[in-house]
């Protein structure tokens, strides 16, 4: 007989425990209570500190502020007792016994050889370093540490000096291979890795420390200073960095391999972690003048994990079940911004967009009519509009879009063109010429969509197109302009905006394909936003004005969730609410709802 399971059965696991998602991301923790970038720190995700730095970069003053996070929120404690920035710690210390070490300050001595012991509760000083330093870089623990590379006096002498802790002082050892400052370092006194830094000019280089000597390894594949430093010498990450870059590489004991973006790029910031698996950043400046307070945190599974897939079928020995999983998406608070890539041509306020996070559109800026397509990864330049307008309205796929009316040199036009994936051509008229109006932004193609409100004024019309023609349908309530929309042509939702009068408003209306009706307001009244959703039960609202703001809509209230990296006024945006984009000058951030894996039944 035909032994049927033998030729198309298949194995299945047998496991312990249910196996954990495959994942590598960072993700928004809390805000540190000052902004302030050239501080240093220690500890896990779950229990960091960190120390120091200043609020903005020279001449504001030196910090002596110290914050210890318990994966969720950051506490001031007691402070150091030489204030001072470019400091470096031991990487492998904790929240209830660290080493700060280095520095400097606003005084003279500019560059410092002090060293504090932290434990838990107060800073003590201890034994100095056995020269003055800043800018280096650290590892160990607060009873055997490291310290290598870095600024001496005569300022500015780039270094090679090493030297180790014991608990009651300092002792010089082997010398780093290449003099460097604003280099990055993880590890134990016994195996300690340094990365990166500045020679003179900007270096990829690494070195391992074998508890005797240096040694060269693989070099980071992107070189840059000042950068946020987390992990051991075989598991590490290098964060971030000069200039203000967003990019993240992971250390494997042998290669460096690029993972992914932080949502904010940001140089100097105060990177740890006890692995390269789970990690923080905290802090930095993410321009030359501006410290931030946000908080990034790094989750990657490493092996020996069984990763969970989508349609995986294990049996659970341990809870005696038999259990299938499916791929499903997390809440929508549980999104975040990342960076992604670099527009070719520089789409300014007033440009709009189309399609997916991976399959993307965006066209026009003031005077031009270029336009652009997205993979998720990077930006394509493909054939321009025939009439370079602005604050147009949008709606379609990558390969099918509609965009109409908007702001021409010579006035508002009602013109309309249509995308086919290689070249637009006119077609019929909008009713009503106008600028910044809302849109049903359907990705799903040129065949149905919907423009409603709008300037100049504030205007309250609502048009829907069926493909070969524009219909006038009941307004809006609230006649306005610079809102925002997202959903169906038989399913919309329109929000914010200001109007003719009144200004800012969190006016908030849904639309059922036949009428408008008001329905909770968004919690921050605002006007040039973006959007992106499914109906009008489910999407994301995001910028405008100077706010980072990303609100989430859930059919029936507002709840904001996590912020962009940087405020997009009038910025372009597209997608769903668990995958979207959108583009400013030539910056691309990408909102996405991790997903998930899990059991869907157990079977005795």
């Amino acid at each position: 007989m035909t032994d049927f399971k033998a030729i198309k059965g298949f194995n299945v696991k047998s496991l312990a425990a249910d196996p954990v998602p495959s994942v590598a991301a960072w993700a928004s923790g809390g805000n540190i209570n000052t902004a302030r970038g050239e501080a240093t720190g220690a500890g896990t995700q779950t229990a960091g500190i960190i120390f120091g730095g200043r609020v903005a970069p020279p001449p504001a003053a030196r910090q002596d502020l110290t914050e210890i996070y318990n994966g969720t929120a950051w506490t001031e404690v007691n402070d150091l007792n030489t204030a001072r920035r470019a400091l470096s710690c031991a990487k492998s210390g904790t929240t209830t016994a660290s080493l700060a070490f280095g520095g400097d300050s606003a005084g003279s001595p500019s560059f410092h050889a002090d060293n504090e012991s932290w434990n838990g509760t107060s800073w003590t000083e201890v034994g100095d370093l056995t020269i003055t330093k800043e800018n280096g870089a650290g590892a160990g623990t607060a009873t055997a540490a490291l310290s290598f590379g870095g600024d001496t006096d005569p300022e500015p002498t780039i270094t090679t000096n090493a030297q180790s802790w014991d608990g009651s002082s300092w002792t010089n050892i082997t010398a780093i291979n290449t003099a460097r400052n604003q280099l990055g370092g993880v590890g134990l006194s016994t195996a300690a890795l340094a990365f990166g830094g500045n020679t003179g000019s900007v270096s990829a280089l690494a070195e391992v420390w074998n508890g005797s000597g240096w040694t060269e390894v693989a070099d980071l594949n992107t070189a840059r200073t000042g950068m946020g430093s987390a992990g051991t010498s075989t598991s590490a990450l290098a964060i971030s960095g000069a200039p203000f870059r967003a990019i993240t590489e992971l250390w494997n004991g042998t290669a460096w391999t690029e993972v992914s973006d932080l949502a904010t790029a940001r140089h100097f910031p105060a990177g740890a972690g006890g692995t390269g698996a789970a990690a923080f950043v905290a802090g930095g400046f993410s321009n030359s003048t501006t410290a931030i307070a946000t908080t990034e945190e790094w989750n990657a599974y490493e092996e020996p994990n069984t990763f969970q897939n989508e349609g995986q079928v294990y049996y659970n020995s341990t809870a005696g079940t038999m259990n299938i999983s499916t791929l499903v998406f997390g809440a929508v608070a549980t999104g975040t911004w990342a960076s992604g890539g670099t527009l070719n041509a520089t789409k300014g306020g007033g440009s709009r967009s189309a399609g997916t996070q991976t399959a993307g559109l965006a066209h026009s800026n003031r005077g031009t009519n270029t336009v652009e397509l997205y993979d998720g990864t990077s930006w394509t330049e493909v054939n321009d509009r025939n009439t370079a307008t602005e604050f147009a309205g949008t709606f379609g796929s990558q390969t099918s879009a509609i965009s109409a009316t908007g702001q021409f040199p010579s006035g508002d036009i009602a013109n309309v063109e249509s995308w086919d994936g290689s070249s637009w051509t006119e077609i019929a008229d909008v009713n009503q010429a106008r600028i910044s109006m809302g849109q049903a932004t359907s990705i799903a193609g040129n065949s149905l969509g919907l423009l409603f409100g709008g300037g100049p004024g504030a205007k309250d019309e609502t048009e829907s197109w069926n493909g070969s023609s524009w219909t006038e349908l009941n307004n809006l309530n609230t006649g306005r302009r610079h809102l925002s929309g997202f959903g169906l042509s038989t399913s919309a939702l329109g929000f914010g905006g200001e109007t003719a009068t009144a200004g800012n408003v969190n006016v908030v209306e849904s639309w059922n394909g036949t009428s408008w009706t008001e329905v909770a307001e968004v919690n921050t009244g605002r006007q040039g936003g973006s959007a992106a959703g499914d109906s009008n039960t489910l999407g994301i609202y995001f910028g405008g004005g100077s706010n980072l703001l990303t609100e989430a809509w859930n059919g029936t209230a507002w709840t904001e969730v996590n912020d962009l990296a940087a405020a997009k006024n009038e910025g372009s945006g597209s997608g769903t609410s668990n995958a979207a984009f959108v583009v400013l000058g030539t910056v691309t951030e990408e909102w996405t709802v991790p997903a998930s894996t899990t059991k869907t039944f157990d079977t005795d």
